[in-house]
């Protein structure tokens, strides 16, 4: 998300206009249909604006404008008729998040929790609070914000290349995208039914894997235990699935689903033990019966 749009300049070295036409405090210097016919882009107020009095703007379009961008150029030389400079004060940049005018990362933080898509920002606790090793929670972390490089996108990034984006190696069917591979294919299928049942609830297929890290499944309970244990588990299915597609790809070796179920369970159980919830349960007692011990206590 850009910092455009909250943070103000007060003129003299910042920018009058950029390519984007991106804006500077409440309202741009410059409207986006202009931006095109400056001959040079990234200007300074200091590069149009005169030393003459009253104040003279210098904008040195490279053609004659149209009668529509005359329109516009009218009305942004009205605009600028209320700008006001004071020679005597130095420039500055007002940020408009924080009372004191200063950037902070937590004000900047805060209007970014405050938009309307929760996709974007709801994983983040569920993914960075959960009991996994950290290359698991960043592995999770680039799969959840599409970043990872399945079929589709590697074939978008090199399309010279002959990939078959219209092949999964896990299934043999379908193509292989994010969405397919962690959640769609009939092999993960299996394994997520597999997961759901182990928690006591019957799910319904979501559109994507977002929304499964979204979406707050309580089927372990609302306790401590049950709230660690199924993040562990939700990214510990990520890691086993990826690592069994590189697996597959690059190794040429394939297990089978009930052994893939296996790790799962073994390393969820394992990963979740060492978490201060699970202090003083025993591994094996935990990796027989998770509903019973999630609901013993916590």
């Amino acid at each position: 998300m850009s910092l455009e749009g909250y943070c103000s300049s007060f003129p003299g070295i910042f920018p009058f206009c950029s390519p984007s036409g991106g804006q500077w405090g409440e309202n741009s210097f410059l409207r986006r249909s202009l931006v095109g016919v400056i001959s040079v882009k990234n200007l300074t107020v200091s590069n149009v604006l005169g030393n003459s009095f009253p104040l003279a703007w210098n904008l040195n379009f490279r053609r004659n404008l149209t009668d529509s961008e005359i329109d516009l150029l009218q009305r942004l030389m009205s605009s600028l008729s209320s700008v006001r400079f004071s020679p005597s004060l130095a420039n500055s940049r007002a940020w408009s998040l924080s009372s004191s005018g200063l950037f902070s990362v937590k004000s900047f933080f805060l209007a970014l929790s405050k938009v309307s898509n929760p996709i974007l920002f709801l994983p983040a606790k569920f993914l960075w609070s959960s009991k996994v090793p950290s290359k698991v929670k960043a592995l999770a972390w680039i799969v959840a914000h599409g970043k990872v490089n399945t079929n589709d996108k590697l074939q978008l990034r090199r399309p010279y290349k002959s990939l078959c984006p219209q092949w999964c190696i896990l299934c043999k069917g379908n193509g292989e995208s994010i969405d397919h591979l962690f959640l769609h294919c009939p092999v993960t299928i299996g394994l997520w039914n597999k997961l759901f049942k182990l928690a006591g609830l019957v799910w319904v297929l979501s559109r994507s894997f977002e929304d499964m890290l979204v979406i707050a499944f309580k089927g372990l309970g609302n306790s401590l235990r049950g709230k660690t244990l199924w993040q562990v588990a939700c990214l510990t299915f990520v890691w086993i699935v990826w690592q069994e597609r590189n697996n597959r790809i690059f190794e040429d070796k394939g297990r089978s689903e009930e052994t893939l179920w296996d790790l799962i369970l073994f390393y969820s159980t394992l990963w979740a033990s060492c978490s201060a919830a699970f202090r003083g349960v025993p591994l094996n007692v935990l990796q027989l019966n998770w509903s019973e011990v999630c609901a013993s206590r916590v």
